[in-house]
């Protein structure tokens, strides 16, 4: 390489010495390294361009994998009052996109330990919540494996994965960035039952960019597109046998001030005192209207998913 270099600048001296006998040798070094500085540019110029082009390819083909934009703004306002302790767990509940599960690990170099991992859930649109946490969980994941042995599980809901909290400058660790527990029994829900689909709606409607995540050969296609809801079409993918599962919860905490935790009921918690949950959500906090839906789903309604959480 290095004497292919050395024969091109002696040819190229050559030539400029032939064309040019009037120049010195200074000023035909000159010309080298403009030259060579023209060619660096170019080179760079057609680098630039080459990576403009894959990331615009990236951008295109994995949509899939691009973070969820929400179609309605998360309020920064202050959440429900500290006196009710119920209405605030049920709204750090509703504005999470993800949760921390803590299990019994079944895995041999820690088997028995407590291990917590990262979940993706939904309990339903955006200020119309059930309270009741939907995960869609698969076989090969520890979540998976730890409640197929042992299905108990708490899950750690907090305010500090939104934006509240960092516009109070509050630490995720300050009580008044508020959270809650959630402690309970992991049940999967029955194929193709009503539940079923209801929860994946929800869920796929707050986490498009997992809609393509295979279910179990056992659900059949029928069910399948119903729940997909035309998002997207189905794919020849192989079987990770996703299914979707629910928190049969026997024990509420919150903490979202000074003073220490709060025990609410799972009685108060499901059924709280207000005649409609959307409406009272709505008083609190307000939501910008949703553009890219239909009029009624911006109107508000009542728990769409009330008939469950009655079963739980």
């Amino acid at each position: 390489m290095i004497l292919r270099f050395a024969i091109f600048v002696a040819l190229l001296v050559s030539v400029i010495e032939a064309k040019n006998p009037q120049f010195s040798v200074e000023e035909q070094w000159q010309e080298f390294e403009e030259f060579l500085k023209w060619k660096k540019a170019r080179e760079m110029h057609e680098d630039n361009t080459r990576e403009i082009k894959n990331e615009k390819w990236h951008r295109e083909n994995h949509d899939v994998y691009k973070p969820f934009e929400r179609n309605q703004q998360v309020p920064v306002n202050d959440p429900p009052p500290i006196d009710q302790a119920a209405l605030m767990a049920r709204y750090i509940v509703n504005q999470g996109d993800w949760v921390s599960v803590a299990t019994m690990s079944t895995r041999k170099d820690i088997e028995s330990f407590p291990v917590a991992t990262l979940v993706s859930y939904a309990d339903g649109l955006l200020g119309n919540g059930s309270g009741i946490p939907y995960l869609y969980l698969t076989p090969l994941d520890f979540t998976a494996q730890d409640l197929a042995k042992d299905n108990r599980a708490s899950l750690l809901f907090t305010l500090a994965q939104g934006e509240y909290c960092k516009t109070k400058r509050w630490d995720p660790m300050d009580p008044r960035c508020a959270r809650v527990i959630l402690t309970g029994k992991v049940k999967p829900l029955k194929n193709e039952s009503s539940e079923y689909v209801t929860a994946a709606k929800a869920f796929f409607q707050r986490h498009p960019g997992l809609v393509n995540m295979p279910p179990g050969k056992n659900f059949s296609d029928k069910w399948y597109h119903l729940i997909k809801s035309a998002l997207i079409s189905k794919h020849s993918v192989a079987d990770h046998r996703f299914y979707f599962a629910k928190l049969k919860i026997i024990s509420i905490v919150v903490l979202d001030t000074f003073g220490g935790p709060k025990y609410v009921s799972v009685k108060d918690y499901l059924h709280l005192p207000v005649p409609n949950i959307t409406e009272e959500f709505n008083r609190h906090f307000p939501l910008e209207s949703r553009e890219s839906e239909s009029q009624e789903d911006n109107n508000p309604v009542s728990n769409r998913l009330n008939t469950f959480v009655r079963m739980v």
